[in-house]
């Protein structure tokens, strides 16, 4: 009898010491100790490819390059390394990042059209700074746009950048963990880049059921057609983000050819002739100066590349002779600025307890310790966006295939605060303030294609100055009539019937700013967008790709800036115009064709002759979309 309670106290012990553990693995980051600090190396004259940016784009790149030993690589990064961060790690936790170290905390010009009701009609801007840039305080969200956007990149003059052309490279990166999506021809599993449902949440089940009263189907919104809803995918493994520094450059960081260079600041590209041959960097307080012995990639971001570029004389030639720059190539650099337009939210309130995430609640007890142990729980959130609906237009043209408007549900009444967004108290405290219930939801109505262009222009010639960001917001009327065709269609969802079995109710509390337009009339609701106007966090189009004899592109379809040698744009800035999807995921795959071009290989010929054999065969999975085009079913192994 001692032996078996010895016996049953050893497996006691043996079973708290396993929890305990799991416990520290997760709450105290045991994985990352075992992570090395980036082991500093001498700064060398020269390298074969510099890139300037290890964000979102510019760590996949570097990651890839790396893979050929041959070749020497500087990765330049201002920002540091946020392996070791809690809350960067924490998806719930996007917010609580935004405004730290790891952003730029961007801020705009004041808005002539929009943001009427913010502090100096100022909206702000993040962006993500230090390893892994944006995917270190994004929401998350991987969607990849609709086919036609990138067919429409073709028709502008981006030869080889098709839907046909691209999709193998988002297959290669990918790791989608839907076991009904890897049965589709458009994903891949094995990659690096994990793709995953959020957990289901009592939202998500509401949400099912209110979408499918009214007909809008449930799809996958990165397949075939992109009309229709679905829990959100979001790059998270195993409750932790999943960045583009945890899935590519971690892997790299100690590759003997590749050097990453961090809390250095890219002043200047340099020129000799026409020739891009070094860059400038900040680094300890010290000016240094770095040559490439083949090519420079700027890799910055849409803000960072388009500053960097015209800091070196790449740009509009009367903006660069009003700032006393000498014109290196006069390109429309910084011109045809666009994002996404985010509406304020729809807000639904429910007696019913249980309803909304918070990371309040993320932080109680049983929440925490299921996310210690598990790795599940409030916590996995992607900062409860729970789920996306692209909508069609009542009257949207037959020739436009792609959603223009788009609908994002977040599990909280109260996802934001005023400070947060730069918006005066009283503006927003007249629709948001002492809310009827803390238990709901939020429908957010955002605007995928504005027509509206901005620009981006240097204050002056000092590198240390702040960018003048002019988005334009809401220049043009039919923008703000597709975003308040979404609010209304969101605020219609409240006579559902499942919503009046929670008795979800709205409160209709009006803008005095706008009240002379009546009760939520087509006029009031364009006023009160105007006043609340959020930014969509997609910022793209400054560096313009287009045809090489096109003068409205900066770069070509090679990524090459145009005019000058040796200079190549791999990021968000080379977009032509907004997608019908954030641009996260696109990024990592401009990435990842950039490696193949830089390097003049195909990486992606084992997808591409998959697809070749399953045409050639007339593959008996083969399904008609509802556009009546023929798409393909199988699925497709990437490897990593």
């Amino acid at each position: 009898m001692e032996g078996k309670e010895q016996s049953c106290l050893a497996q006691l012990c043996w079973l708290v010491g396993l929890i305990g553990f799991m416990t520290a693995w997760q709450l105290f980051e045991v994985e990352e100790m075992f992570t090395r600090v980036l082991t500093k190396k001498e700064l060398k004259e020269r390298y074969d490819y510099i890139i300037v940016g290890a964000g979102t784009s510019g760590a996949v790149l570097a990651s890839r390059l790396a893979e050929d030993e041959d070749k020497d690589i500087l990765l330049i990064e201002a920002g540091g390394d946020p392996i070791h961060d809690h809350n960067v790690n924490v998806p719930a936790f996007a917010d609580i990042v935004r405004g730290t170290e790891f952003d730029w905390n961007y801020r705009t010009v004041p808005q002539r059209f929009a943001c009427k009701g913010h502090v100096d009609n100022v909206s702000v801007w993040p962006s993500g700074r230090g390893l892994g840039g944006s995917s270190n305080i994004n929401y998350m969200q991987y969607t990849r746009g609709n086919r036609h956007d990138y067919d429409g990149w073709v028709n502008g003059g981006a030869q080889g950048w098709g839907y046909k052309d691209v999709l193998p490279y988002f297959i290669k990166s990918e790791d989608q963990r839907n076991s009904e999506f890897i049965l589709t021809v458009f994903h891949g599993f094995g990659g690096r880049l994990t793709v995953s449902d959020v957990a289901s949440s009592t939202v998500n089940k509401i949400i099912e059921l209110v979408f499918k009263e009214i007909g809008l189907k449930k799809r996958d919104l990165n397949g075939h057609n992109q009309f229709g809803w679905s829990p959100t995918q979001a790059t998270i493994r195993s409750g932790v983000r999943w960045s583009t520094y945890r899935a590519f450059l971690r892997r790299s960081r100690e590759a003997p050819n590749l050097h990453i260079l961090t809390h250095a600041v890219a002043q200047k590209v340099i020129f000799e002739g026409r020739q891009a041959t070094g860059v400038v960097i900040k680094h300890e307080g010290e000016e240094k100066l770095v040559r490439a012995n083949k090519e420079i990639i700027l890799s910055a971001g849409t803000m960072g590349t388009t500053k960097l570029l015209l800091l070196s004389g790449v740009g509009p030639r009367k903006h660069l002779q009003d700032v006393k720059i000498p014109v290196v190539a006069d390109l429309p650099v910084g011109e045809n600025l666009q994002d996404h337009v985010i509406g304020d939210g729809v807000d639904f309130f429910t007696p019913y307890p249980g309803v909304s995430y918070t990371v309040a609640r993320s932080e109680n007890f049983a929440s925490s310790w299921s996310y210690s142990l598990f790795g599940t729980g409030m916590k996995t959130s992607p900062c409860f966006r729970e789920s996306i609906a692209n909508i069609r237009l009542r009257h949207q043209p037959p020739h436009i295939k792609y959603p223009l408007l788009a609908l994002h549900i977040v599990s909280n009444p109260e996802s934001y605060y005023a400070n947060q967004l730069n918006i005066n108290d009283e503006v927003w405290d007249a629709i948001h303030s002492n809310p009827p219930s803390r238990e709901g939801f939020t429908i957010y109505p955002v605007l995928l294609h504005p027509k509206s262009r901005g620009t981006i222009r240097l204050k002056s010639s000092d590198p240390e100055e702040d960018i003048l960001i002019d988005p334009k917001y809401l220049a043009e009327d039919v923008d703000v009539k597709i975003l308040a065709e979404g609010y209304q269609f969101a605020r219609r969802l409240v006579n559902a019937k499942v919503m009046k079995e929670w008795e979800f109710r709205l409160t209709n509390r009006r803008l005095p700013q706008c009240e002379r337009f009546g009760n939520f009339t087509e006029q009031y609701i364009h006023c009160h967008l105007r006043h609340i106007t959020l930014p969509g966090h997609s910022p793209v189009g400054t560096c313009r790709m287009g045809a090489s004899g096109d003068p409205s592109a900066v770069v070509d379809p090679l990524l090459r800036v145009r005019g000058v040698k040796n200079l190549r744009v791999a990021d968000a800035s080379v977009i032509p115009s907004a997608m019908s999807g954030n641009a996260y995921a696109t990024q990592v795959m401009i990435a990842e064709k950039a490696a193949d071009l830089i390097r003049e290989k195909d990486s992606v010929k084992p997808i591409k002759d998959y697809f070749k054999h399953l045409l050639a065969v007339k593959h008996k999975k083969f399904v008609e979309d509802d556009d009546g085009q023929t798409v393909m079913t199988p699925a497709t192994e990437t490897g990593n």
